[in-house]
């Protein structure tokens, strides 16, 4: 701690700035390179938050101070677009650490570099303003480059499974027209940070028919692709309301039994459709949030099972 208060408090402020300053160009990276598309890259998730820390080397020359800037800068952005409804909670949360790492490793390097030239004139006016105006055309270089990798969706499909010691034609049943789900909800459901399903209806039965599951935050409507009683059902998703639906996609779904030592082995599938990158990043970060779903459901089946035997 500095022994002088005039000059802790500009070292806050100092930091303070920084953070601000570098949160201001997040948003706006978001806004010019986010808005309206259909695709995230790296662009936006490497590219900006660089541009930030960049800036952040500029005006802070201590890396503790360069961490708590990029750190200050991260929240006050994804705060920023979650209260304006820009993103979703889980979203931006998963995003922060890459951007987070980003911001700090540039910080560092104009750091380093400052060190190397022995400048410590690296934060004036005129390098930032070049910095500024140079930013956009890094950005766009990026997010050029990254163009062809995103001309489709990346498909990722993610199955679960569990034993429940029930016949096959109940569970069928049960999967069929899901009327409630009261299962121990997992980390990110209970959090909020995922939608959680409260039930699902299905409109006849056979292939063609309609199945509509309901959760907190939205609806997904499907349709029977596939129905071999009672061992195979499978859907294609027809319609989904829920948040985040622009950058992730349900395309697929099914459940298949089989028989296994007296019980019944159910095994969900998904496949997903992703139009974020890197895949390196998001790809992990999916199939947790897919698994977690599946975990819910599938203990909510579970226990639906068992307190039917005892009705």
């Amino acid at each position: 701690m500095s022994d002088h208060p005039s000059e802790s408090s500009g070292l806050k402020c100092g930091v303070l700035w920084a953070s601000g300053i570098s949160a201001l160009l997040m948003v706006l990276g978001y806004y010019f390179v986010a808005s309206e598309r259909t695709t995230l890259g790296s662009a936006i998730f490497i590219a900006v938050p660089f541009v930030a820390g960049l800036t952040i080397g500029l005006l802070v020359n201590n890396i503790k101070h360069i961490a708590l800037s990029g750190l200050g800068g991260c929240v006050f952005a994804m705060s920023f677009l979650i209260v304006m409804g820009m993103e979703g909670i889980f979203c931006a949360l998963m995003a922060a650490p890459l951007a987070m790492a980003a911001m700090i490793v540039a910080g560092l390097l104009v750091h380093v570099a400052k060190i190397i030239f022995k400048k410590d004139e690296f934060n004036s006016g005129k390098h930032l303003t070049i910095l500024l105006l140079l930013s956009p055309l890094l950005v766009a270089g990026v997010d050029k480059a990254e163009e062809p990798r995103r001309a489709s969706p990346a498909r990722v499909t993610i199955s679960d499974s569990i034993r429940i010691a029930a016949k096959a034609d109940r569970v069928w049943e049960a999967l069929g027209r899901f009327d409630s789900m009261d299962g121990a909800k997992p980390f990110l459901l209970r959090t909020g940070a995922l939608p959680v399903p409260h039930r699902c209806t299905l409109e006849g039965e056979g292939e063609g028919s309609i199945r509509t599951c309901y959760f907190d935050k939205g609806t997904i409507t499907q349709e029977v692709t596939a129905w071999q009683k009672p061992s195979r059902m499978e859907f294609k998703i027809t319609g989904d309301t829920l948040p985040g639906n622009q950058w992730l996609t349900f395309s697929k779904a099914g459940y298949e039994l089989t028989e296994e030592a007296g019980e019944i082995r159910v095994t969900r599938g998904t496949t997903i459709e992703s139009r974020l990158w890197p895949r390196w990043y998001w790809e992990p970060i999916e199939r947790l949030g897919v698994r977690s779903e599946h975990d819910f459901v599938l203990q909510s089946l579970d226990q639906k099972l068992r307190l039917a035997k005892w009705d």
